[in-house]
């Protein structure tokens, strides 16, 4: 479902409907094939978590589009990070201390992606 990117750290590979905020919502995002994206992890980090781990790469696509779509804010997209996270079967723990980082960046830098 990813391979690497051209003008970003990573590339969709096909089409991916996402369904935000609660199973059932009805609110679908549909992130089109090509879609670039970053798994942006500070290197002093990348001993806890890698940005090319397969299982945080679902969030990150996640994450990135709704940022960039204008759509949703920070904090739904940071939300829909740790969704991603765990449906992509990353540890809880791991999903959840890295979400409160993401969380806590969303913050801290309200005019950063």
């Amino acid at each position: 479902m990813f391979q690497r990117g051209e003008t970003r750290r990573w590339r969709v590979t096909r089409d991916f409907e996402w369904e935000a905020g609660r199973k059932g919502s009805g609110d679908w995002v549909l992130i089109p094939e090509g879609y670039e994206f970053e798994s942006s992890v500070p290197a002093a980090f990348h001993w806890f978590l890698s940005p090319d781990d397969p299982r945080f790469l679902l969030a990150a696509m996640v994450h990135d589009f709704m940022l960039e779509s204008g759509l949703y804010g920070r904090p739904q997209a940071a939300a829909e990070w740790y969704d991603g996270a765990r449906a992509a079967d990353a540890p809880a723990w791991k999903a959840k201390l890295a979400y409160i980082a993401v969380a806590a960046w969303a913050v801290l830098k309200p005019g950063a992606t």
